[in-house]
C-alpha cells in the first residue's frame, strides 16, 4: 500500500508541474469544461470557464441529459469553426468578438455569451 500511495503522490506532482507550465502571460485564460459540434456541424463549441477575466462570462449550471454535468462561474462558449483549440484543456487569448448568445443546444444553456477568439 505504501508503493502505491508513492506512486500517486509523484504522479500527482507530474500533473501539478505540467499544468503549471502552460502560462498566459497577461492573456484571458480559459478552463475547457465541454467541447460539442458547431452549428450546423462545423467546428466545434467549446464551453469555457474564464479564470482571469470575471465580467466575460455568467455563471451558469450546465445540464446534460437531465443531468447537472455543474456550476461554473463564469462561462463563455467559444466559436470555434476550423477546430483550432480542439485539443486545448486551457485557451488563452486577447482579441475576441462577441456572438449572439446561445439558446437551447445539448446542455440546456440559455444565454450565454459567445465569442470567436480572433
Amino acid at each position: 500500500m505504501k508503493k502505491s500511495f508513492q506512486f500517486a503522490l509523484s504522479f500527482g506532482t507530474v500533473l501539478l508541474l505540467s499544468s503549471c507550465a502552460d502560462s498566459c502571460d497577461g492573456s484571458i485564460e480559459t478552463l475547457v469544461l465541454y467541447a460539442k459540434p458547431g452549428p450546423k456541424a462545423v467546428g466545434r463549441s467549446i464551453y469555457v470557464n474564464v479564470v482571469n477575466k470575471p465580467d466575460l462570462g455568467i455563471k451558469q449550471s450546465l445540464m446534460y441529459e437531465g443531468k447537472e454535468f455543474g456550476t461554473f462561474e463564469n462561462v463563455v462558449v467559444i466559436s470555434d469553426p476550423t477546430n483550432r483549440f480542439a485539443s486545448n484543456r486551457t485557451i488563452c487569448f486577447s482579441k475576441f468578438r462577441q456572438e449572439a448568445a446561445t439558446t437551447g443546444g445539448d446542455l440546456m444553456e440559455e444565454g450565454l455569451p459567445v465569442i470567436t477568439v480572433e
